[in-house]
């Protein structure tokens, strides 16, 4: 098992990392109609269940779609979707502190989270590949953004199992805790300190690059634990089984689409965009 998941996960960087710093939006555009596909697939059976063909057409029209669209989104466009997703997962963060396990979510309540599992989908990928194409060194500073989510997942794991005593949401994921957020937070933080240092903050002070980057790699959290609800209530522990030794492609992504608009709107808050 260790061994698949190693192997998938080498797969999986050389061709995300590869296509973010070498390759055309246009293919970074296709990249992530590809994760859109994948995940809007898990996302309805996840929720609403349609059968197999069913499911499979709605995720090539919905992923599809986004890359005709995404052509045309500009600053302005972009501007109104990633503070819709900032407004979004701030309603699900109040979600989360509610939440409580029902195993039986009724139709109506799983059409609900399948649009809006479509709809933070949506944006998310739409403002990763206007990071990329907007910026001079959109490329990298994309591949930055997903790294916000990487490092703070691997501080949270290991200062979670070295020192988490707290559980953060026992009702939905008992395996994180607080004590494992602040790590994933301190490892982000020194992270950022470097990046800054190489990159000079890409043009932004070094208070504006620290505040983004830790409201970014906190809110990414909520997209973990969401979809751990999503799990929880379907009955299984992985989104999918599209990627060995990892799940699902929304297990992989699920906490990128939280931070994706959350951090665009950061960049237009304090005027990088």
């Amino acid at each position: 098992m260790l061994k698949q998941r190693i192997i998938t996960a080498l797969i999986l960087a050389i061709v995300i990392v590869s296509t973010i710093l070498f390759a055309d939006s246009s293919w970074v555009a296709v990249l992530f109609a590809l994760v859109l596909f994948g995940a809007t697939l898990e996302l309805l059976a996840l929720t609403t269940k349609p059968v197999r063909p069913l499911s499979i057409g709605i995720a090539i029209l919905f992923a599809f779609g986004f890359w005709i669209v995404s052509h045309e989104a500009g600053i302005r466009i972009n501007f109104y979707q990633s503070f819709a997703g900032l407004m979004i997962w701030v309603a699900i963060s109040g979600f989360l502190l509610l939440y409580q396990f029902s195993g039986h979510w009724s139709l109506v309540k799983r059409w609900f989270h399948l649009i809006l599992g479509c709809l933070a989908l949506w944006i998310c990928v739409h403002a990763l590949v206007f990071v990329h194409r907007h910026f001079d060194q959109g490329g990298w500073i994309l591949l930055y953004l997903l790294t916000l989510v990487w490092v703070a997942d691997v501080g949270a794991y290991f200062s979670g199992r070295r020192f988490g005593k707290h559980k953060l949401a026992p009702g939905i994921s008992p395996g994180k805790t607080w004590e494992g957020v602040f790590g994933g937070l301190v490892c982000n933080l020194v992270w950022m300190l470097i990046v800054y240092q190489l990159s000079h903050g890409w043009g932004l002070e070094l208070w504006q690059f620290i505040f983004i980057g830790l409201v970014t790699s906190a809110m990414s959290v909520a997209g973990d634990l969401y979809q751990s609800i999503l799990k929880r209530e379907a009955g299984v522990k992985d989104s999918g089984k599209l990627l060995p030794g990892h799940g699902g492609v929304l297990d992989r992504i699920d906490s990128v689409i939280a931070a994706a608009p959350v951090y665009v709107s950061g960049l237009y808050l304090v005027g990088a965009v």
